[in-house]
């Protein structure tokens, strides 16, 4: 994993070395072991920031070019399968001078062209650039899993692998879009390729983007999870066997590593089963890592004696720490320039400590349990709301997108009665109605990122084949995994410069669980039923059947021992923007909802850290 960033100028004006200096700057903490600009000519530098994991020797290193130095590449993450697609190069007779991925995947580009991407099998976020057509050409992983933002401003085309590369620039202003501070209220994070800078856009998940010489942008989607059909003859016992195949084989490939290769342990179903699968066939320890905290609080009392249960169980050296409010509020100083983008889950707090835990022993490659619970119904929330659909159907269809109820089951039950968007995700903000009432002068019913999922929502029940279980899944895919839960994994544990590889997340066993009936998915009686049947062929029942607590933090507690300071903020900033009504805005800091009061805070510190820069 590293760090990439580039800068083009469309009018021939000369880069100034300083602006690229700045950039790779702010990309080290991604790449602590090598860091280089690559000046092509006087408009246009390549800069990459590297985390040796593959090749680690210095002819791997980036920005890397073709045998003819025709074309340039930076490249961020891990193409798993690269010695394959090198072998299939070779025998076209492609020769090569390293041994790691970043040469296959530009001679696979050279060879292929676009179509390279519908032959790799990893997390990537790359870009090429063609010195003779004067072109750029960005791409992202079909999932999501690494970031890539550009901007187009004026004369100059800037790129990087965090939105705080471009920032560095000093070239593309800060100009806040309200619109996507309204779509984080309801998101926790901002969909589609909208940021909370106006100025900067980002690739989406399985899409790829060029630069023409003239500055022209376009955009294609090569993978799209919408677009698989459920395989209504698939037998349990098939889908079983196929599924254990692609974990076993996923989990393998993101063993590939020339450094050793940790993993998150919380003591659950999810991380324990991918702990014994590293293990298998390995008499080399593995490192298991786990955060709990020195205070604890309602409704969450740690996972540290389940984490030690279940690495004794796999022979697993644990290793653990403790958070307590003052690390809190020494990484709140840093805290929204470290998360970059717009994110409101406070679980990127104990994932920053984690990193920090991983990289002190010595590990800078560790496996996580990301995307299980979204594949396999992991959430009681999600099968009560889909019992409640079993009793209550929609009745007509209303032409108003918000309803009258803000209180969230009454909101629920109005949205679906009246055939809305019932379900925009996992991740649960301020619903539609809340944040009318909050911003001055309401919101507004036009299509914009606010109301990104509800086109969705329309789009995909209008098809014959829409099945409400499948839409929380592929929901989940399009917004809250790739821009909440894999951003908060990426930002804040590379701050560590820590790669996380996702194996629960690999697109072989993603599109095949998209094709898995709803029968075989799902059980009245139990969350993950079918990767519960597969994991007990690898792990204990304790382990397996133990009540879901999820990872949490405890953000309202640390609100609570300095309330003005985080009050104040959010009274500034409004005084400052100018988005919300002052009396609604009082109504929840008065509140009981520590959540929401922190979905605010985040929002108020992450637009003045970039106010000013």
């Amino acid at each position: 994993m590293c760090g990439i960033g580039g800068i083009i100028n469309i009018n021939n004006s000369k880069i100034d070395p300083e602006i690229a200096n700045n950039i790779k700057t702010s990309l080290e903490h991604r790449g602590p072991d090598n860091s280089s600009i690559k000046h092509i000519s006087e408009t246009v530098s390549l800069v990459h920031t590297r985390l040796a994991i593959i090749d680690i020797e210095d002819r791997s290193n980036q920005p890397f070019h073709s045998d003819d130095n025709r074309y340039w590449i930076v490249f961020n993450g891990e193409i798993y399968n690269y010695k394959e697609i090198r072998e299939e190069l070779e025998n076209k007779g492609y020769s090569f001078h390293t041994s790691g991925d970043t040469e296959v995947l530009l001679k696979g580009f050279i060879c292929y062209k676009e179509k390279i991407l519908d032959k790799l099998r990893g997390q990537f976020a790359f870009a090429i650039y063609d010195s003779i057509e004067k072109t750029t050409f960005l791409a992202r992983d079909r999932i999501g899993i690494k970031p890539l933002y550009f901007s187009k401003y004026k004369e100059w085309i800037v790129f990087g692998s965090e939105m705080k590369t471009i920032e560095s620039s000093k070239l593309i202003p800060f100009i806040p879009d309200t619109e996507s501070y309204m779509t984080y209220m309801r998101h926790l994070c901002i969909p589609g390729s909208s940021t909370g800078n106006k100025n900067i856009s980002k690739v989406r998940p399985g899409e790829y983007v060029t630069f023409s010489k003239s500055g022209e942008i376009k955009t294609y989607k090569y993978w799209d999870p919408f677009s698989f059909e459920i395989d209504y003859e698939m037998s349990e016992s098939d889908a079983s066997d196929e599924l254990e195949r692609l974990l076993i084989e996923s989990v393998e490939y993101r063993k590939v590593s020339d450094v050793e290769v940790g993993l998150f342990l919380s003591g659950g179903l999810d991380s324990s089963l991918i702990g014994k699968l590293m293990k298998a066939g390995s008499q080399s320890k593995l490192k298991g890592f786990n955060i709990d905290y020195e205070e604890h609080f309602d409704g969450y009392k740690g996972e540290v004696s389940e984490a030690e249960y279940a690495s004794s169980n796999i022979d697993i050296e644990l290793i653990k720490e403790k958070i307590a409010y003052r690390d809190f509020k020494t990484l709140l100083n840093n805290y929204s320039n470290y998360q970059d983008d717009l994110n409101g889950d406070e679980v990127g707090i104990p994932l920053y400590f984690l990193g920090k835990s991983a990289r002190s022993k010595g590990i800078t490659v560790v496996q996580v349990g990301e995307g299980a619970d979204e594949l396999f119904y992991g959430y009681e929330h999600w099968l009560r709301y889909l019992k409640l659909n079993r009793f209550i159907k929609p009745i007509m269809k209303n032409n108003s997108r918000v309803s009258g109820f803000s209180n969230h089951r009454l909101n629920l039950l109005s949205n679906i009665i009246f055939n809305r968007t019932s379900f925009p995700g996992g991740a649960l903000g301020f619903n539609l109605s809340e944040i009318n009432r909050l911003v001055d002068g309401g919101i507004s019913e036009n299509p914009s990122s606010l109301h990104y999922v509800d086109s969705k929502w329309d789009d995909y029940f209008s098809r014959s084949d829409a099945e409400l279980s499948k839409w929380m899944t592929l929901v989940d895919l399009d917004i809250r995994l790739p821009e909440l839960l894999l951003m908060r994994m990426d930002k804040l544990v590379m701050q560590s410069g820590v790669e996380t590889r996702v194996p629960f997340l690999d697109h072989k066993l993603v599109e095949f669980v998209l094709t898995v009936p709803e029968k075989i998915l799902l059980n009245k009686s139990t969350t993950k039923p079918l990767l519960k049947n597969i994991a007990r062929n690898h792990i204990p029942n304790k382990i397996i059947d133990r009540p879901k607590q999820g990872f949490r933090a405890p953000i309202g507690e640390w609100i609570k021992k300095d309330i003005d300071y985080f009050y104040d903020s959010v009274k500034s900033f409004n005084e400052e923007v100018n988005l919300f009504n002052t009396n609604e805005l009082n109504k929840v800091l008065n509140g009981s909802d520590y959540q929401k009061k922190w979905y605010l805070i985040n929002l108020s510190q992450w637009h003045a850290s970039r106010r000013v820069q």
